[in-house]
């Protein structure tokens, strides 16, 4: 999420004229495979998911789409940023073990809620913001605007 975010943002500086098509410009070097590719180039990440039909343009449709969906990731995130900041009741900028018993998403799981450590990706006894997206995804149920269900 908070990768096709910064590759919105990125991607909206290579567009010079509102519905116009932008071209993907040619890399001087040859392609990257496409994991690689995205973690060097947010952009031409963005671009590769926006060009729903790999023309290798962007229709101000396919442009609309993207940049709305960005925008919904966007909210998103400030709206898990302004959670993870009221569950940090001590403002160390990281949920600890004290904070952790208290999220809803722990509460509701009761004895099969997974522990800490499970999220905790740098092994430091707490979770920071990236890793509290992580628990999010993993425990906050699927809506059914998203499509179907894993």
């Amino acid at each position: 999420m908070m990768r096709i975010l910064a590759a919105a943002v990125a991607l909206t500086g290579l567009l010079s004229v509102p519905g116009v098509h932008a071209q993907a410009r040619k890399p001087a070097a040859p392609v990257a495979p496409a994991a690689t590719a995205s973690t060097q180039d947010p952009a031409a990440e963005a671009f590769r998911q926006w060009d729903r039909n790999g023309d290798g343009q962007l229709s101000l449709v396919e442009f609309r789409a993207g940049w709305q969906q960005a925008q919904a990731a966007a909210q998103v995130q400030m709206q898990l940023r302004r959670q993870f900041s009221s569950l940090d009741a001590n403002h160390d900028g990281a949920i600890d073990a004290s904070e952790y018993g208290n999220l809803v998403l722990i509460r509701n799981a009761g004895k099969h809620a997974p522990p800490l450590a499970r999220f905790d990706a740098n092994a430091d006894g707490k979770l920071q913001f990236g890793e509290y997206v992580k628990l999010v995804e993993t425990l906050a149920p699927q809506q059914a605007s998203n499509g179907p269900g894993k």
